[in-house]
């Protein structure tokens, strides 16, 4: 579904990848709070953990670039490398909340002497559940709820009234962007190396899952909207690993 907009959504869409990542860490730190509690019974609480994450998203390009050889410009790989990290907390032992954010990258084209390329990128607010099916090994569902876009860049200043004006003039250059509302389904596993508080330790784990396009804004260029761009989204598998949670023992002599 595509939702015209008259301001340049991408650059807030893609301002929420600051404001996730700060949420994941305040839901990380917050579990040092929580310890501080009161309790009833002493429990043994599980830890939050921060991650790096490396990959490939799945993009629905398609549309994208049956517009971009109709007018001679090079076309992009469905499949774009992935980079990006977050964390999240754990609420009642069970309950994993936090945030991620990723960037999309794939290989530049070139155009009569200009540089062509494709990239984007996302925040996510995570929901999981936790189970511990054997010391050291977490397995979880997620959903994430977010936001994020995708960016063809040619360069140079102007002004279009449609997205196929900036593909049909060769001596503009311009960089225009989508931005669309992200639902992702899927899921994860994590094995922790080492014992808390005994030496290093490292969390290494995968996810994998299906992302959700929907409510996309028109194409934008500045602050103009490009009437009759592509339907092209963020919509597709995924696939990433994650590395974190790495501790260092106390030196308490």
């Amino acid at each position: 579904m595509r939702t015209p907009r008259s301001a340049p959504l991408l650059r807030l869409f893609l301002a929420s990848l600051l404001f996730l990542g700060l949420g994941a860490l305040t839901t990380v730190c917050a579990q040092d709070i929580d310890e501080d509690a009161p309790s009833d019974e002493p429990v043994a609480e599980e830890p939050g953990a921060g991650f790096f994450a490396v990959g490939t998203q799945f993009t629905d390009l398609a549309p994208l670039n049956d517009r971009l050889s109709g007018a001679g410009y090079p076309t992009f790989a469905s499949e774009m490398v992935s980079l990006g990290g977050g964390g999240y907390g754990v609420v009642a032992n069970r309950l994993m909340l936090g945030g991620e954010g990723h960037g999309l990258l794939t290989a530049d084209g070139s155009f009569r002497g200009r540089n062509v390329s494709v990239g984007g990128g996302y925040g996510l607010f995570n929901l999981g559940y936790l189970f511990r099916p054997a010391s050291g090994l977490r397995v979880y569902p997620l959903l994430g709820l977010g936001a994020g876009g995708l960016q063809l860049d040619i360069k140079n200043e102007g002004t279009a009234d449609t997205f196929d004006d900036v593909l049909n003039d060769p001596s503009r250059s311009a960089s225009v962007g989508q931005a669309s509302v992200l639902v992702s389904l899927g899921g994860g596993l994590e094995y922790q190396f080492g014992t808390p508080g005994e030496g290093r330790t490292a969390r290494l784990g995968v996810r994998a899952g299906y992302m959700i396009s929907a409510l996309s804004s028109d194409w934008q260029l500045g602050n103009s909207s490009l009437a009759g761009g592509p339907d092209a989204s963020m919509q597709g598998p995924f696939l990433r690993l994650t590395i974190g949670g790495i501790d260092s023992p106390d030196d308490d002599d």
